[in-house]
């Protein structure tokens, strides 16, 4: 049986009946009490690769490409890796 409140001597100790968080919302593989007090594993970012890159050409302040010394358009990039 779930709890999502526990009184003691007046006072609440526990109160989850206005928790919002819900499994899609909850990172993947942890977990938490809804508001009800049952317990769910989280399925947010479940469905992301375990590593992917996005590349874009690089501009300057005003929409330009950055090249190089030799002409070639520099690219930024930023990797996602799951550890």
């Amino acid at each position: 049986m779930a709890v999502n409140k526990v009184n003691y001597g007046g006072k609440a100790l526990i109160d989850l009946t206005k928790d919002t968080v819900s499994e899609s919302s909850l990172l993947s593989g942890h977990t938490a009490h809804k508001k009800d007090g049952t317990v769910i594993t989280g399925s947010f970012l479940a469905d992301l690769p375990a590593e992917f890159d996005i590349s874009n050409p690089v501009t300057d302040s005003s929409g330009n490409a950055v090249t190089d010394s030799a002409g070639n358009s520099v690219q930024g990039a930023a990797v996602y890796r799951r550890v």
